[in-house]
């Protein structure tokens, strides 16, 4: 048998709960996506609430990482809201295109503000830059090198564009987190599975951690891809910011030339 199906299933047989150190799911996180989908058909439901729930919050968010890795480069339609400079922006839909390594990403808005722009970043071509092309009359004028940092670019998010990527959204929690424990961390509550077969998990920061970049924190691990495919943030004012990756899946080729917009 399997000796990963074997740790997945052992403790569950035992009816004994699993040591965190001792947890499979980085391990699990590894394997191939189809590997993973034939390990998860051998786990009844309550198997994997327990995994997830006897799962420190900082072995999922690696298991998270490995799978990222994983994947190499995906695509994923990705519906965002956030609060920017004190401002409720309007939700919009992405079709997100991202290749971990080296860091590049395409996207395309759907729906909402600014829907038809077009953007494109390549760290090896330039890392300090992304190519834009607007919708509309705007569009006419051609595509634009912009600073991912500038004023127009970050005009609707909060983020740089190397950061919509399951690393990055990733490492904005352990940031969090890590900033949290000399508070006394933050405080954990297992919601279980949601209506989409994801499982849910709210953090929430200690005493005295009203500064923190995440006042709560709200993630959504999808089980075969071991990634959090929802990210909700509050800070001290209220919700800033959500995200939700649908239909992830990687790509054998993607376009991420300045030429492709």
């Amino acid at each position: 048998m399997n000796p990963l199906l074997v740790s997945l299933l052992l403790p569950g047989l035992l009816m004994t709960t699993p040591e965190p150190a001792s947890s499979p799911v980085p391990a699990f996180a590894r394997l191939p996506l189809e590997q993973r989908r034939a390990e998860l058909k051998t786990l009844t439901r309550e198997r994997l609430v327990e995994l997830f729930a006897t799962t420190p919050v900082e072995v999922l968010l690696d298991a998270g990482k490995a799978a990222a890795a994983q994947m190499g480069t995906y695509e994923s339609r990705v519906v965002k809201s956030e609060r920017v400079s004190g401002k409720q922006m309007k939700p919009q839909t992405l079709h997100l295109t991202v290749r971990q390594s080296p860091r590049a990403v395409r996207l395309e808005i759907l729906e909402g503000p600014a829907k038809g722009r077009r953007v494109v970043y390549d760290s090896t071509v330039k890392k300090n830059e992304l190519r834009v092309r607007e919708a509309g009359v705007l569009g006419l004028a051609g595509p634009m090198w912009i600073d991912v940092n500038s004023e127009l670019t970050r005009s609707d998010t909060n983020h740089p564009i190397m950061d919509f990527a399951f690393t990055s959204i990733i490492g904005v929690l352990e940031d969090s987190f890590k900033k949290g424990e000399p508070l006394g961390g933050y405080t954990r509550k297992d919601e279980g599975f949601d209506t989409s077969g994801r499982y849910c998990i709210t953090f929430t920061a200690p005493a005295g951690g009203k500064h923190l970049y995440a006042a709560r924190a709200r993630i959504c691990m999808d089980p075969l891809l071991a990634l959090p495919v929802v990210m909700e943030i509050d800070d001290a004012q209220g919700p800033l910011e959500r995200f939700t990756f649908n239909d992830v899946k990687p790509v054998a080729k993607a376009d991420f030339s300045p030429s492709s917009i």
